[in-house]
């Protein structure tokens, strides 16, 4: 990794591109298996969670 410069190389690119990938499907994957066990109850929870938590 070069610390310091402003010139990234093309294998880090691609490492930070792989990571970007890992965590979204990471994220993909735990919110499938949540709605495989609980079904779309949860989500529907969650969002009006979510809503009522940001008004």
């Amino acid at each position: 990794m070069n610390i310091g410069t402003e010139h990234t190389t093309p294998s880090e690119r691609r490492t930070g591109l792989a990571l970007v990938a890992a965590a979204i499907l990471c994220l993909t994957a735990s919110g499938g298996l949540l709605w495989w066990h609980y079904g779309g109850v949860i989500f529907n929870d969650m969002v009006s969670a979510a809503l009522a938590w940001c008004f």
